[in-house]
């Protein structure tokens, strides 16, 4: 493992003098504001459009121009081009140092199939399979454990309608929307917000995309594999603004509120995401309150804060400095803070290889936690 890890950092170090990958949200320091103008669904994540499949493969090191197959069983699988589907291969070893010295290892495989499926009159359906042989839930905590993990899992199932060019409404399984949308489920604005890997409520949401403004409303519904007493009910939103409009400095503000048998919750939140050429920063601060009725009513306000700045220093390789934070009060009283350097080099549209080293430091017992994550994702293409 440590011969593979060196192999992978030199690798990434040695593609530095090249030229040509940023995902989102990274995305916005070139004018994406949002998640639309690439991908197929407004939230993001899941296939590409032709055009996203054309920066994506510009924005690699690889680079050229993307051609979409044209050969006999390709349009076949897709159907005469009314079928998106690709494979994705997510390969995760995480090292994690206790404190005492003590390291854990962790290795996560995992296989997703991502379809999206244009049916007709503005309908299309689309979905999300996992399969995977270690788990990777939220953290369990006393005042929110965590939804149920399977092996197989169904993280989105969706019913889409274009209502036209700047509305459409989405109903069925999906992860809840979200401010900078970062996909490291991992951080705190999302581990402790209930947007972990597992948790994809039932949905029914509204996109609502001007050229300054996007409105995101929607109601929610328990998923299925909800811990016993914690099936959640509730509604939210998110509503940002280009504030120069050139796509560039996005200002939002997100709001929740959920009840269960448990308790309910209730979050806000306020977000940027700011790209200036190179580099550009992505920051979020949520606050939110737990109120237990399993507690003898005990309500928990909770904070967490998200800050990163990036640069792309090739187009293709992207450097992050990120800083986090979390606050619980008593009687689970928690003070942590994080800091992360994260390396991320796409190498072609089909391959991109990460790298993240971290430091959290619990502010109650003053003892760290380094880890180091190395990540390669592969997926097909079209």
């Amino acid at each position: 493992m440590k011969t593979a890890r060196a192999l992978v950092l030199a690798t990434v170090a040695a593609l530095a003098h090249a030229h040509v990958a940023t995902a989102l949200p990274t995305m916005v320091r070139l004018g994406y504001g949002d998640c639309a103008a690439c991908h197929v669904s407004p939230q993001g994540g899941g296939p590409l459009t032709v055009y996203g499949r054309g920066i994506d493969r510009s924005q690699s090191l690889r680079g050229g121009d993307y051609t979409p197959s044209d050969d006999g069983l390709t349009k076949a699988l897709s159907v005469g081009g009314r079928i998106t589907q690709d494979f994705r291969l997510l390969l995760r070893r995480q090292a994690t140092w206790a404190p005492g010295g003590t390291r854990t290892d962790v290795f996560r495989p995992r296989l997703m199939y991502r379809n999206v499926a244009e049916i007709a009159g503005g309908f299309r359906a689309s979905a999300t399979l996992t399969a995977e042989t270690t788990h990777a839930p939220r953290p369990a905590r006393a005042y929110d454990p965590p939804t149920q993990a399977d092996t197989l899992s169904v993280n989105t199932a969706l019913l889409h309608y274009k209502v036209n060019e700047t509305i459409e409404i989405a109903a069925g399984k999906d992860q809840l929307p979200s401010g900078i949308n970062i996909p490291d489920l991992a951080v705190f604005i999302k581990s402790r917000n209930r947007l972990g890997y597992y948790d994809a409520p039932t949905q029914l949401k509204m996109f609502w995309n001007s050229k300054r403004y996007h409105v995101t409303p929607f109601a929610f519904a328990p998923g299925g594999n909800e811990r016993a007493g914690e099936a959640e009910t509730g509604t939210g939103a998110l509503a940002e603004v280009d504030v120069l409009g050139a796509g560039r400095t996005i200002a939002g503000v997100s709001v929740l509120k959920g009840v269960s048998e448990s308790g309910s919750r209730r979050v806000l939140g306020s977000y940027v995401r700011l790209g200036f050429g190179r580099w550009g920063v992505l920051a979020e601060h949520d606050m939110a309150t737990h109120d237990r009725d399993t507690l003898s009513g005990a309500r928990l306000p909770q904070s967490t804060t998200y800050a990163q700045v990036f640069v792309a220093m090739r187009e293709w390789l992207v450097a992050s400095a990120i800083a986090e934070r979390a606050r619980v009060t008593a009687p689970f009283e928690e003070k942590l803070t994080a800091g992360a350097f994260e390396l991320s080099a796409r190498l072609a549209s089909q391959a991109t290889l990460g790298v993240n080293a971290r430091v959290q430091r619990d502010g109650r017992t003053g003892r760290t936690s380094p880890s180091l994550v190395v990540q390669a994702a592969f997926k097909t293409i079209p």
